[in-house]
């Protein structure tokens, strides 16, 4: 009868600092998509139109509230209470058919920041000045910037990356009228210098995609959610539940 005393007392210390580790490690689900084209979703990083809706509509049965990335960052930065309900969606790279995932999330309501290639603005495939335009006066969906070119920062000299990071800001804004606030690391690549150059050039936060230096909650480095064609029900569940990111192993940021 001890033993078993024992044994359950045992069970129940190791169930509750389990429970305590995973609420103590909850992080918000930073969603990351790219293209929406049901022709190449073969690819990973690509979902269908149809599919982006589903999800959404999974988002909005179950209750998620969905939050801009600005007032996500906010809460941290004033490290308020962070819900653990929350969803944040990001797009990178500015895909012309981006236009669509903001109509549907228009539908819905839903808050979104679209990560855009500067000099990609207008090029073929991608949105251009006039979409990018449609989509700030009528949806709830911000901007912000994905370097000048899409390099890989931590290959670049200084001069480069204060371009990519810096000027690539300045042109949005200017291009925009907007305040840019965000911003995104091509491939998720950064190192010390980079974060430096993010901090300096005045942005609020950063996404990466799962890389890292740790696995603490970092402003600058805030890791981000790949969501595919195949992430439905169960799938797309556990993706959004805070939880996903503890048992996934931090790449090296650069």
């Amino acid at each position: 009868m001890k033993r078993l005393f024992k044994f359950c007392v045992f069970g129940l210390i190791i169930f509750f600092s389990f429970w305590g580790y995973l609420y103590l490690s909850y992080q918000a689900p930073i969603l990351m998509y790219h293209a929406l084209d049901e022709k190449k979703i073969d690819s990973h990083a690509v979902v269908s139109l149809e599919t982006f809706r589903q999800q959404m509509e999974f988002i909005k049965d179950k209750g998620y509230q969905v939050l801009s990335l600005e007032d996500y960052c906010q809460l941290l930065e004033e490290n308020k209470y962070v819900p653990r309900n929350l969803v944040i969606i990001t797009f990178d790279d500015g895909y012309k058919n981006n236009l669509e995932a903001a109509k549907i999330l228009n539908e819905f309501g839903f808050e979104a920041t679209i990560f855009l290639i500067v000099d990609n603005i207008g090029k073929r495939g991608f949105l251009s000045k006039r979409d990018i335009r449609w989509i700030l006066n009528n949806t709830n969906i911000t901007i912000g910037s994905h370097t000048l070119t899409h390099s890989y920062l931590p290959e670049l000299n200084e001069r480069r990356v204060e371009k990519e990071i810096k000027i690539s800001k300045e042109k949005l804004e200017k291009l925009l009228k907007v305040k840019i606030t965000t911003f995104s690391y091509p491939i998720g690549g950064f190192d010390q210098r980079v974060l430096k150059e993010v901090e300096s050039a005045g942005y609020s936060c950063a996404c990466t995609t799962n890389r890292g230096f740790s696995k603490k909650l970092d402003l600058r480095a805030l890791r981000r959610i790949k969501i595919t064609e195949r992430d439905n029900d169960f799938k797309l569940w556990a993706k959004l539940s805070g939880f996903y990111n503890i048992f996934k192993k931090v790449k090296n940021p650069y």
